[in-house]
């Protein structure tokens, strides 16, 4: 009883945080280039730390016809999971960046709490221009992680039309789920 009572509270936790991450709040003109300028530096940065710890992405996003940045929080409770972050979607042809909401929701095993960015290469147009619409979908396997130190099975998928790389960032976190992330436009 006890344990199901702390799994329920664990969830509901997870339900308010979820809940506060989605809460929409309407940002001024200058918060929202604000914002925008955010999300450019912060994927930028993410790009350039890609390229410094794996010098061989240098060729894949030369190549690439767009790509993604999320920034991601997670936690992770015996049964449940959830979270959510925010995003740049950068369409290499025009140049064009677009900003996306992401939540995240998966149910297996494991149990942790993490902060991470995601970089998705797009090689296919019609999912960047699901991902620029915040339609495309991110799903994986099985991770293990510590700090900024990550491992994850199932994200190299460039036989599908993109191929993604995770950086850790804080947390620890052990899983084995079905998880399901989802992006909608943001600031646009």
């Amino acid at each position: 009883m006890k344990r199901r009572l702390a799994q329920f509270t664990g969830l509901l936790s997870i339900v308010l945080v979820v809940t506060l991450l989605n809460a929409c709040a309407t940002l001024s003109a200058d918060e929202q280039q604000e914002k925008r300028t955010e999300l450019n530096e912060m994927g930028d940065r993410a790009i350039a730390t890609l390229l410094e710890t794996r010098p061989e992405t240098a060729e894949l996003l030369e190549q690439s016809i767009g790509y993604a940045v999320i920034k991601m929080q997670v936690t992770k409770i015996p049964v449940f999971g959830a979270g959510g972050g925010y995003g740049v979607v950068k369409d290499e042809r025009t140049g064009v960046r677009s900003y996306i909401k992401v939540s995240r929701f998966e149910i297996g095993g494991g149990l942790g709490a993490q902060r991470y960015k995601v970089i998705i290469f797009f090689s296919d147009e019609k999912l960047l221009a699901r991902a620029i619409a915040g339609t495309w979908h991110f799903d994986a396997g099985a991770e293990a992680a510590a700090g900024d130190e990550t491992m994850e099975a199932n994200v190299k998928k460039a036989d599908e039309g993109y191929r993604a790389f995770k950086i850790g960032e804080s947390g620890a976190v052990a899983t084995v789920t079905v998880r399901v992330a989802r992006g909608k436009p943001y600031l646009d």
